[in-house]
Formats: C-alpha cells, structure tokens, sequence
C-alpha cells in the first residue's frame, strides 16, 4: 500500500511538471509573438518617419515630385506619412493647374493642409498666394479686353487697379496662414476634397474667405459663398 501510495505521488509530481512546463512554454511563445509584433511595428514606424523626414527635407528645396516619390516608397503608411503624401498629390495638381491658368482649379486642388508639416504649410501658402493674386490679374484682364469700346486711359486705369487688386489679394493670402485658414475649414465643413478656398482680406482677428466647390465631374468650381472668420472667437458668419 505504500509502494502505491509513493506511485501515485510520483505520478501527480510529473503531471504538475509537465503542466508547468506546457505553461512555460505557451507564455513564452507568446511573449516571443509579441516582442516580434512589436518590433515589426517599430521598423515600421521608423521607416515611415524617416521617409517623412526626408520628404519634408525634399520640400524646402522645392523637389515635391521626388518628395512624393520617397513616400510612395515607404510599404505601410503612418498617419503621418499618408497625410503627408495627400498634401503633396493636391499640391502638384494645383500646381498643374496653375500653369494651365486655371486658377478656380487650382483653388480646389489645393485644398487644406491635412499634414502638420511646417515645410508643406509653407509651400501651400505660397502657392495660395500666388493663385489669388493670378486669379485676380486674370479676372480683371478678361474684364478689360472685354471692353472694346475703352479708352486708352480707361485701359490703363483698369490695368493699374487689377495689379493693385491682385498685389492686395497676394498680402492678405501670405497673411493667412495655413493654420488658419485650415481652422475655418474644419469648423465649416469645408475641409473636405473638392473645395477651394481663398483669402479675400484681413482686419485684425477677422479674416474674408472665399469659397468655391468643384462640380460633379471637376470642370467648373461653383461659387459657395463668403465667410468672415474671427480665429479668437471662432465664429463664422456668412457674407454672401
């Protein structure tokens, strides 16, 4: 009866060691799972991040395309990067735009800046700038030749207002920054893809912005309205 007893005591001394032993095991296959889930994430990460660096790098040297491109390499997107390269794709189609003197087009390219890359804040507002400047220069000379029976001095007169509208219209757009500017989209609905806006003036905290839309197939940007935006108070009233 002993010899038995010291059997079954051996017995449950093995299967308590083997039970332990499987639990080892398992937590340390599962550690092992992680540790390598984790380290995966990080590479990711890191790549990503360096990718965002030296696209941002590529920008303040006016090489958007090759920004671009170096993201596009990168295998999975942060939210960082992916923003990023959404900034650049709406900026190079401005651009496009732009030199097809389609200025409403380039407006809604545009859009608002989605990442927080000072270097692509900077890049957009430049850009804006010289969109509401060109625009108000297009405007103002399609108005002109329009005008057969002008004078001389009419024209000239005419000519002189549309630089000093589209030189006015330049300052208040490199007046407004993207911060801003991207402030009042958000809070009005109209950060979304397809609108345009544009900086029409600035007293104090208040700020004129003009909004357009793209059409349903993108040929035409559709007026929206004009909106005063206090950046303190952040209240936003309609113009027109």
């Amino acid at each position: 009866m002993k010899q038995f007893g010291k059997k079954l005591l051996m017995a449950v001394a093995a299967l308590g060691l083997t039970v332990t032993l499987a639990a080892c095991g398992s937590s340390s296959a599962s550690s092992s799972s992680s540790s390598s889930e984790a380290t995966s994430s990080s590479q990711t990460t890191s790549s990503a991040s360096a990718a965002v660096k030296k696209a941002n790098k590529l920008i303040s040297q006016g090489k958007y395309q090759a920004a671009l491109n170096t993201l596009n390499k990168v295998d999975k997107d942060t939210s960082a990067s992916k923003a990023l390269k959404k900034d650049l794709k709406n900026y190079l189609a401005a651009k496009q735009n732009v030199k097809k003197q389609d200025y409403d087009s380039a407006a809604t390219s545009l859009s608002t800046v989605k990442s927080s890359s000072s270097t692509m804040k900077s890049a957009y507002s430049k850009l804006r700038s010289q969109i509401a400047s060109s625009s108000s220069s297009s405007v103002a000379a399609s108005a002109t030749s329009s005008s057969s029976s002008s004078t001389t001095t009419a024209t000239t007169t005419a000519s002189s207002s549309s630089s000093s509208q589209a030189a006015a219209n330049s300052s208040v757009a490199s007046a407004t920054s993207e911060d801003v500017l991207s402030a009042f989209a958000s809070q009005a609905g109209f950060n979304k893809e397809g609108y345009g806006i544009i900086p029409v003036s600035k007293n104090g905290n208040v700020y004129r912005f003009e909004v357009r839309q793209d059409n349903s197939d993108n040929t035409v940007a559709n007026f929206v309205g004009i909106y005063d935006y206090n950046s303190v108070t952040k209240q936003i009233s309609q113009v027109q």
